[in-house]
């Protein structure tokens, strides 16, 4: 089954891209699947050719990060073991007037010099090459459409800015119906989000709140003050989001 990198841009004005190549995630699997662009619906994102480049961009970095931190304890051993062993030659068979200077600088230094040629070794490696290729025609084949989920959250995250946090007490006339597509879309975008805001916690204490079922207005507003009116909006959208895309794995 070929797998789906989706590819999300939120606010076609001032455009928040959102996308898999900053997760090592992706860069496990053997397959590079397609690359699926969305947006919302009324108007395409401005400068497109700008947000591709930054696709490239992210890509490469995330490839270049993976390769690196899949050999790292190999090269750190391979680095370690190195001075170990330029050390006790020079001790042993080399007589110096300042004992143990020029056996530690050049310790470091050949040591130094075995951790950036293997960096350099895997980075040039065959499987590196090949996965920048892959998923650089992959982003070059992408295509944008509009999207329903990103309507949604659009829409979910506007109220919010013009509400303030107390939108998040506001009910749905009805509950939107999602079909298998959107299901997975919706869980793309959720799991996107979530690594967004990953090291601040106040989303996490807003979240386990929701499953809770009761959300102070003390922490909506500490919310509001730590991510600020904007952020706090889309992540009160991301909080509606999360109970559709859940449902696709029932």
């Amino acid at each position: 089954m070929n797998r789906t990198n989706y590819v999300f841009v939120l606010d076609a004005k001032k455009p928040i891209v959102l996308h898999p190549f900053d997760s090592a995630e992706v860069f496990k699997s053997a397959e590079t699947g397609s690359v699926i662009g969305r947006y919302s619906s009324g108007e395409s994102p401005r400068d497109a050719d700008s947000i591709r480049v930054a696709l490239y961009e992210s890509m490469e970095k995330g490839t270049r990060r993976y390769f690196l931190n899949k050999g790292y304890y190999i090269r750190l051993a391979a680095t370690t073991g190195t001075f170990i062993v330029v050390y006790l030659f020079l001790s042993i068979f080399v007589r110096d007037p300042v004992p143990l200077i020029d056996e530690l600088l050049l310790g470091s230094l050949a040591a130094a010099a075995v951790f950036f040629a293997s960096e350099r070794r895997a980075l040039s490696s065959p499987r590196h090459l090949e996965s920048v290729l892959k998923f650089r025609r992959a982003i070059d084949g992408a295509y944008f459409s509009e999207s329903r989920i990103v309507d949604l959250v659009e829409a979910w995250r506007d109220e919010a800015v013009a509400l303030g946090p107390a939108a998040f007490y506001k009910a749905d006339a009805f509950e939107p119906i999602l079909n298998d597509d959107e299901k997975e879309e919706a869980s793309a975008l959720c799991y996107m989000l979530a690594r967004r805001w990953k090291t601040r916690p106040i989303v996490s204490a807003l979240y386990d709140a929701a499953t809770n079922g009761r959300v102070p207005g003390t922490l909506l507003d500490k919310a509001a003050k730590r991510l600020g009116k904007d952020e706090c909006a889309l992540a009160l959208a991301y909080l509606r989001l999360i109970p559709l895309a859940l449902k696709s794995a029932e």
